[in-house]
């Protein structure tokens, strides 16, 4: 697929690392970080969220859950955005670092505690790698923020890279909603469906794999330079010892 084209308008210009797919929702523990009104916008984002995760995973097969999907990827893409950009406003960054990485163990909590019964343990095992991914892709994200200005001589290679990760990262999330809605709501999920489900949270690979090149681009790794030591006349003397050693060895053997 192409990720260019597969992302609606608007999010063709995200930067890399821009904040919108890692970020947990609140709980009801992290949620009492925010204020009363920053709250209740993050729980009518989230309300409209499962409306369209809803419609995915109530499908019976893999060919309908794909049709969904691809029909409402897009708005949820939006929807995602919409809750980027209100977060980078209304809430600090130092507050938000905190809820994102808490909302992150929470999830990864859920899926330990109750995604085997649900989904079945090699489900559960994926979803927590997915979680440690996620948390590992916001580290990332994280240090493409704070290294500040793209410098010129990148900024065209940096630019080709955002879609790419915007769109796996975008992909891993919308996959990894679709459990914990079902969770949430105790709703089952059909086995072509699950399957399409665990394809989909391979995407995170993919989008670690991204924001790894933006962050090499921002921070090339260089060969270590060894500082030469001077001899002095008792390591010379050893040297020459040993190598009049080892062409004394050569000369017997030959």
């Amino acid at each position: 697929m192409n990720e260019a084209l597969a992302l609606p308008q608007g999010l063709h210009s995200l930067k890399v690392g821009h904040r919108l797919a890692f970020l947990g929702l609140p709980s009801k523990r992290t949620g009492r970080q925010l204020s009363a009104s920053a709250e209740e916008l993050m729980r009518n984002i989230a309300t409209i969220l499962d409306q369209i995760i809803t419609g995915a995973i109530e499908k019976r097969t893999a060919q309908e859950f794909i049709a969904v999907r691809d029909a409402t990827f897009p708005d949820y893409a939006r929807v995602m955005l919409a809750l980027a950009n209100l977060v980078s406003t209304i809430v600090p960054v130092l507050v938000l670092e905190r809820i994102t990485l808490e909302s992150l163990s929470e999830l990864e909590a859920d899926f330990r505690d109750h995604a085997a019964a649900a989904f079945g343990t090699s489900i559960r095992d994926q979803a927590i790698f997915t979680v440690w991914t996620l948390r590992k892709i916001n580290e990332l994200s994280q240090r493409v923020t704070a290294s500040g200005k793209v410098p010129d001589d990148i900024r065209k290679r940096d630019a080709e890279l955002a879609p790419s990760f915007n769109f796996h990262a975008l992909r891993t999330r919308f996959h990894l909603d679709c459990l914990t809605t079902a969770l949430r709501t105790s709703a089952p999920i059909y086995p072509e469906v699950l399957n399409e489900i665990s394809d989909g949270l391979r995407s995170e690979v993919d989008a670690y794999a991204w924001i790894r090149q933006a962050v090499d681009l921002r921070f090339p790794a260089q060969e270590p330079v060894l500082p030469f030591a001077e001899l002095d006349e008792e390591d010379r003397q050893f040297i020459d010892a040993s190598v009049r050693d080892m062409a004394t060895e050569f000369s017997l053997n030959d």
